[in-house]
């Protein structure tokens, strides 16, 4: 089972920095590939430069996020040429999200609209700077949670990004594995072959979780706010491990072909599942089997996850 990191350019550039040294920690633990998230304004955009090319520095693959917020085409053009330098052949092509101060989105002057548009850009730009679009991979967002017509919006969305040419999809944030199984069976009703990826955030930090749900208007699910409302740090960390690996056992299920984490630049989480995938051989199926791993892993590891 391919696991994959996302992380956000650290805030902190030395190499040294605690940030770094838990990326290093990432890596170590060899996922398929760690993706790099992307700002709307250009110190963001530089930081996220810089960490890509450190990170081609370790040899780990790296996907390289990229926006339409805020620049034109030609600019975009150069950026995606610029993230090619660097010798990175992976891009997240997304449409972003209105920049601050904003409700609704409107397309910079002369820029996109579109996250379909930008993945014919880099297709065009790969094919013109490397002489060859198909020597990259191109992701794209997919969205399993949301009301009736924002998924039928979203799943129209996806076809247009797949006949543009991307290659695959990672979902945005959910709660409930039935949304990405269904996600999956439309899909195949609309003839869309790409592969989607569960992105998966750990299940430990309601607050974070609570935050995401303000971000993406998809709401945490009340019997998870309770678990993660438990006094006793001990306790909430186990039952927070448990839901998350019994969810992680559903997307697999319904046929998840990977799974993406969300970090957060919080490296001891993402590293306990890792950790407990790899202890059960990939994905526990018995409930009782599982149900012992969690705890194991979750006495093991709760005194450094608290910590970090």
């Amino acid at each position: 089972m391919p696991v994959s990191f996302e992380l956000f350019p650290p805030r902190q550039p030395a190499l040294d920095s605690p940030i770094w040294a838990g990326v290093e920690r990432l890596i170590q633990a060899n996922p398929a590939y760690v993706s790099v998230t992307f700002g709307a304004n250009g110190k963001s955009q530089d930081a996220s430069l810089e960490a890509l090319s450190r990170l081609r520095t370790y040899q780990v693959p790296t996907l390289a996020h990229l926006t339409c917020v805020e620049r034109s085409r030609t600019q975009l053009a150069d950026l995606i040429k610029r993230i090619f330098d660097l010798g990175v052949r992976d891009i997240l092509a997304l449409r972003g999200d209105p920049p601050k101060g904003q409700s609704r989105w409107q397309a910079p002057e002369g820029g996109l609209n579109y996250a379909s548009e930008l993945v014919h850009l880099i297709r065009e730009t790969a094919a013109s700077h490397l002489d060859n679009d198909e020597s990259v991979d191109i992701g794209v967002a997919a969205y399993p949670a949301g009301g009736i017509q924002s998924r039928l919006d979203a799943l129209s969305a996806l076809a247009q990004k797949e006949a543009a040419g991307a290659d695959y999809a990672i979902t945005q944030v959910f709660f409930d594995a039935r949304d990405y199984q269904s996600l999956l069976e439309a899909t195949v009703v609309n003839g869309i072959s790409l592969p989607i990826v569960p992105g998966i955030i750990p299940f430990t930090d309601l607050p974070r979780l609570q935050r995401l749900q303000q971000l993406t208007g998809v709401p945490v699910p009340a019997r998870l706010q309770e678990l993660l409302s438990e006094p006793d740090a001990r306790l909430r960390f186990r039952q927070g491990v448990k839901e998350t690996m019994t969810f992680i056992d559903q997307v697999v299920a319904a046929g998840a072909p990977g799974l993406h984490l969300y970090t957060f630049n919080r490296t001891r989480p993402a590293l306990d599942i890792l950790k407990f995938l790899r202890l059960a051989g990939s994905i526990p199926r018995d409930p009782q089997t599982a149900e012992q791993q969690v705890e194991l892993l979750a006495e093991a590891a709760h005194r450094i996850t608290l910590t970090h």
